[in-house]
């Protein structure tokens, strides 16, 4: 054979095979994909459907055309396959990462009024004693000749005896190594806000008998006249309770304490009870800033009892709190400390961990505080369903 010869057998082996190549693309391509190739380049109707009278033009468009597309897919364009689906279990979905945010949400009511509101005493050591005196009465003289009648102060003592408050988690090593978000800041914070509530049980619920608003002895309470729900209180209840409340000791550190349901007790309660539409007797509601009942500012808090509560007849719910007369005693300030060498229980409350052992780190945090209140005959006061 000739040069001449060879030469046309190659380029016509090279276009049979070209010709292969794109018809194996074009079996491959869905209807589709091929509008959108259709939509932008020219195609070879030999190849794509219709005559074989194309020009070497229209040849190398439908062959840029195919490259362009494979080129794509290479590169990691998947816009127009739809037989795998990332969100399609089985069917592509395990292919596709998932990504772990290195940011938590936290999943946690707010809590802290005792910790906000109450005054902070720093303690020399566990126990501390803090001296207490009551007013002197003055006279007036009769004359300028009059004796001046004897008045002295009650003294007292007000006795902190700090308490220890904490927790402890148990955390495997390579879950604290590995795990993308900080979870030791993450297990802090919700730490701190399991203190605060129980704080605030502490303050205002009690955890025991003498201790809180609830259960200190000598604090007033209003009872309902014959409600035996939460739901039963009105605004006269109200105004009984700041009754109980010693003059000498309104301040602007006095604050309701109730939770949000019993709340919207005092916010359905209308000026009037009519067929007609009446004002509510709190107009000011979310209008006066602080919100206030009665001109006295209010707090919400989980902790308090809810009007979904179980039984309801004899129980506190609402409280009237002078926050300067609450006293927060702190012996030694919240810190964090790490081990592996403990041995501690479990969350079920009887497993022993070894951390050492099973490759495990505990999380402490821990305080020393005592929570009292003072002259509670006069700066508190509590309500109370009936019997």
């Amino acid at each position: 054979m000739t040069k001449e010869e060879i030469e046309a057998k190659e380029a016509a082996d090279k276009e049979a095979a070209e010709k292969k190549e794109l018809e194996t693309v074009a079996t491959a391509l869905t209807p589709m994909v091929l509008e959108q190739i259709k939509a932008s380049k020219p195609l070879r109707k030999d190849i794509f459907g219709g005559g074989d009278n194309e020009t070497k033009t229209e040849e190398a468009e439908s062959k840029k055309a195919a490259a362009e597309y494979l080129s794509k897919l290479a590169k990691g364009d998947r816009t127009a396959t739809k037989a795998l689906s990332a969100g399609t279990s089985t069917s592509g979905s395990e292919l596709v990462p998932t990504y772990v945010s290195d940011q938590i949400i936290t999943l946690a009511q707010k809590y802290g009024l005792i910790r906000q509101r109450a005054k902070k005493w720093p303690m020399q050591g566990i126990n501390e004693n803090i001296p207490t005196l009551s007013t002197l009465t003055a006279y007036r003289l009769a004359g300028d000749t009059a004796a001046i009648t004897s008045s002295q102060p009650t003294t007292g003592a007000l006795q902190l005896r700090a308490k220890t408050v904490g927790v402890i988690i148990p955390v495997s090593k390579v879950l604290l190594e590995n795990a993308t978000a900080d979870l030791v800041d993450a297990i802090s914070d919700l730490a701190a806000k399991a203190i605060a509530k129980l704080e605030d049980q502490w303050g205002l619920l009690g955890l025991g008998s003498g201790e809180g608003v609830f259960q200190t002895s000598g604090v007033p309470v209003t009872t309902l006249a014959s409600a035996t729900t939460y739901s039963g209180a009105t605004a006269e209840d109200l105004l009984s309770m700041l009754d109980q409340i010693d003059e000498n000791f309104l301040s602007p550190s006095m604050r309701w304490a109730l939770s949000l349901s019993v709340l919207n007790v005092f916010r359905r309660l209308r000026a009037a009870v009519s067929t007609d539409k009446q004002g509510f007797l709190f107009e000011g509601f979310g209008g006066s800033l602080p919100p206030t009942m009665w001109d006295v500012p209010y707090d919400t808090t989980a902790v308090m009892p809810k009007t979904s509560d179980g039984s309801q007849a004899a129980k506190a719910f609402l409280a009237l709190v002078d926050y300067d007369n609450v006293i927060y005693g702190d012996s030694k300030q919240y810190q964090m400390e790490i081990s592996d060498q403990a041995t501690i229980t479990d969350t079920d409350g009887s497993t022993l961990i070894n951390l050492f052992q099973q490759n495990m780190v505990a999380l402490k945090v821990y305080g020393l505080v005592d929570i009292e209140l003072s002259n509670p005959t006069k700066a508190f006061s509590i309500l109370k369903t009936h019997a």
